[in-house]
């Protein structure tokens, strides 16, 4: 089975950890919004998962990050990948 590279899963999980940072205000942009809905769609393809939280916890487990350095709580909107999302995984971040 082909995974992703660990320094593309923490790439990932920093890069999610940001974004949920930035939309935890009340007022969110609705472009920041897509941009979170991207990275967890992307979080849970490359690493097989259903929901954000196991995302989160095999893309750190497989980056060897332990439980991460950041909050790992997750918006209650955000927990599940959405099936109308059609982005593609980028194929540099398969490693064979």
């Amino acid at each position: 089975m082909l995974q992703a590279h660990p320094a593309v899963l923490s790439d990932l999980v920093e890069r999610y950890e940001s974004l949920h940072a930035k939309t935890d205000r009340t007022a969110v942009d609705p472009a920041l919004r897509q941009q979170l809905d991207d990275v967890t769609y992307t979080l849970c393809v490359i690493t097989g998962t259903r929901s954000l939280e196991q995302a989160l916890a095999a893309a750190r487990r497989r980056a060897g990050r332990g439980c991460g350095q950041a909050s790992t709580a997750v918006p209650s909107s955000s927990t599940s990948a959405s099936s109308s999302h059609r982005r593609t995984m980028p194929t540099t971040a398969i490693a064979g």
